[in-house]
């Protein structure tokens, strides 16, 4: 029986709108690239590779409603030295078709696991930004053997709970889509320092018209993950956090004391940085994931 595609645009019309800004955002990509289409039975998903394929493979999971094209702002670097998986996530907005939603942990991890198979991949840096974060976690939980290191930017719950502010602030531009909830929510996310300017035009106008035109339908929201689990962490896991971060409920301090339990972690915070740090101060977050990266070459003997 052939499975059905489950769409996240509203109508025929609103999937134009969006796939022309996505397009626009995508002419200014800073770097060369090539666009793949991966099958898995839980839908195609999207890919834009970087750099050269001899390099050591960085897969990249974006943030939850941000699609692939939030790493414009770290890719040039990223890519100098690994070749980059930036892969939209199916079911959320992005490239990617949906056919079976990622439901729970087991079925999010299956995906990946099934994704990376597709792609060849035994042994891969693996980096993740907020609900991106929390889904490179609990893959990397379920399958440590195929992950050489981990880089968690800002993960949404994972380590603590969402805040109640997060889904006030977040929800209501999802739901209603009105232009001063899009600019309150995402002005909310960043750091006081910051403003939205800093945000590539083309770049907006794809968040806009994703929050317009789409609905997610990713299928779980994040959670914190147990003690046990995060003590059994057998990889290199870096966790990078702004000072101004506003997605959990429990204080930095607290967040940064339950990553600890990762035994060979390393912690970041970044200055006048909030929930959307690799944008606010992409040059220092480029800095440091290239630093984490260098000091754990893949060991393919890593286990």
């Amino acid at each position: 029986m052939e499975t059905r595609e489950l769409s996240i645009y509203r109508n025929q019309q609103a999937k134009d709108r969006f796939i022309a800004a996505y397009d626009q955002a995508l002419s200014e990509w800073p770097v060369p690239y090539e666009i793949n289409y991966v099958s898995t039975e839980f839908g195609e998903a999207h890919i834009i590779r970087c750099g050269n394929p001899a390099n050591p493979p960085l897969l990249l999971i974006h943030g939850m409603t941000a699609t692939s094209l939030m790493w414009s702002a770290n890719i040039a670097e990223w890519s100098k030295d690994y070749h980059v998986y930036c892969i939209d996530v199916p079911g959320d907005y992005g490239k990617s078709t949906l056919l079976r939603p990622l439901s729970n942990r087991e079925a999010a991890a299956q995906w990946l696991l099934e994704l990376t198979q597709e792609l060849r991949l035994e042994k891969f840096h693996l980096l993740g930004h907020s609900m991106g974060g929390f889904l490179s976690l609990n893959f990397a939980v379920a399958h440590p053997g195929r992950v050489s290191s981990l880089s968690l930017l800002a993960p949404a719950g994972s380590f603590a709970p969402l805040s109640r502010m997060f889904y006030l602030q977040m929800f209501p531009a999802v739901m209603f889509k009105a232009q001063w909830l899009i600019d309150r929510a995402f002005t909310w996310c960043m750091s006081k320092h910051n403003s939205l300017d800093l945000l590539p035009s083309a770049y907006w106008a794809l968040m806009t018209a994703s929050y317009k035109n789409c609905f997610p339908r990713l299928g779980l929201l994040p959670s914190v993950l147990t003690d046990t689990e995060l003590s059994q962490c057998a990889f290199p896991t870096l966790f990078i956090v702004g000072e101004d971060e506003v997605i959990y409920r429990n204080s930095i301090p607290d967040v940064r004391a339950k990553a600890r339990l990762i035994p060979e972690i390393t912690l970041a915070t970044v200055p006048k940085a909030g929930h959307l740090l690799s944008v606010e101060q992409k040059q220092r977050i480029n800095e440091i994931v290239i630093e984490f990266l260098g000091k754990h070459p893949i060991d393919a003997n890593r286990q």
